[in-house]
């Protein structure tokens, strides 16, 4: 299809995305509760005629738009879940949802994804395979992805490439950016419990304070960034939640802190959790107190297939006009869950591409756009 006749389909449909993307924002759905709109996808693809399957992975919607029995099919992705977030804005479209709202996105990449499936359906006729088209359920959970890819949504056909993009109120409306290789960070949740001993505020010499030693475990874990691995790389360990103590006049006797780390490669997490554990056994050890550390990635490092990302960028810069598409350098320490469609069986975890690595023929390969 010509890219003028593309770009008019394209402006016909306009209004209807964004009535829907006006839709899902108004009735926004937590992670794995995303029944209404799932069934809102269902009945739209429905009315296209495009033969889909629901409730795959948990919510999740997978259609298949061309030849089902096609040697290759390509991949898109949009997530659909919301947030816990009570929604301030004062638009007519706001969330009537309390404490729910559509704060990252995934009601725009929903509907993209809606508007997507009419233009390629109208052009069915012209595709060399099959597109296969995936609405996720429970992508801020982290299990979505996930749970579609061990349902089998990269299967018959087999899929070969995925894409999907991602909003970013940073950028011009009109801008796409575009990034080869590593782009997002892995996430690991960290819990750590201090356990010092309680006793009166008056005599603290009788006990264990857990909030100097967690004051001693934060500090330390500050220090990991700086002195554990090389400057030149980007890690982060925050700690965003730190709850302890019952009263004043008590000494506490155990702390509670909740963070993440982040990090660009899965060696470099693995020897920053290390050191976590480490520095904080130690650090609340020299106090007296002892640490119990918890930790669990979720999200391996996001990786974008090189000539994929590339050959979507020169696509945009011919599409667009001229400077709003954007070759990115930098990474995000974001995380996405769509890291893990990077294997047809969902068990491969994507490692840090090194300079002359070269991607598996067989894997599926990611790109996103305007992350």
């Amino acid at each position: 299809m010509e890219l003028e006749l593309l770009k008019a389909k394209i402006d016909d449909i306009f209004d209807e995305v964004v009535a829907l993307r006006r839709d899902i924002h108004m009735h926004p759905e937590l992670s794995n509760e995303e029944v209404r709109t799932a069934e809102l996808v269902s009945r739209w693809l429905t009315d296209l005629g495009i033969p889909h399957e629901t409730n795959v992975g948990g919510h999740g919607v997978v259609a298949t738009i061309g030849d089902p029995n096609a040697a290759f099919a390509v991949g898109i992705r949009a997530d659909m879940d919301a947030l816990p977030i009570q929604e301030k804005a004062d638009v007519p479209f706001a969330s009537q949802t309390p404490g729910v709202m559509h704060a990252c996105g995934h009601d725009m990449h929903t509907a993209i994804l809606m508007g997507t499936a009419k233009i390629l359906k109208g052009m069915e006729n012209e595709l060399p395979g099959a597109v296969k088209l995936f609405f996720q359920p429970a992508e801020e959970k982290g299990g979505g992805a996930r749970q579609m890819i061990e349902a089998g949504c990269l299967q018959q056909p087999p899929v070969k490439r995925v894409l999907a993009l991602h909003v970013n109120p940073e950028m011009t409306a009109g801008q796409a950016s575009f990034m080869p290789g590593c782009t997002g960070a892995s996430s690991t949740t960290l819990k750590i419990t201090v356990n010092g001993r309680a006793c009166h505020g008056a005599h603290p010499e009788r006990g264990v304070d857990a909030i100097i030693a967690s004051a001693h475990v934060l500090t330390g874990l500050q220090s990991i960034s700086s002195r554990s691995v090389s400057p030149t790389t980007p890690i982060i360990v925050t700690v965003g939640k730190i709850q302890g103590g019952t009263k004043g006049n008590i000494v506490a006797g155990q702390v509670e802190m909740e963070g993440t780390i982040r990090a660009l490669d899965l060696e470099t997490t693995e020897l920053v959790k290390a050191r976590v554990k480490e520095v904080a056994e130690n650090a609340a050890a020299s106090c007296g107190a002892t640490a119990d550390v918890y930790m669990d990635t979720k999200y391996p490092p996001l990786i974008n297939d090189e000539a994929t990302a590339l050959r979507m960028l020169d696509i945009a810069r011919g599409a667009l006009e001229e400077g709003n598409a954007i070759r990115r350098t930098e990474p995000s320490l974001g995380a996405e869950d769509f890291a893990f469609q990077s294997g047809l069986s969902g068990n491969h975890v994507p490692h840090r591409r090194r300079p002359g690595d070269r991607a598996s023929p067989d894997a599926a390969q990611r790109v996103v756009l305007s992350r």
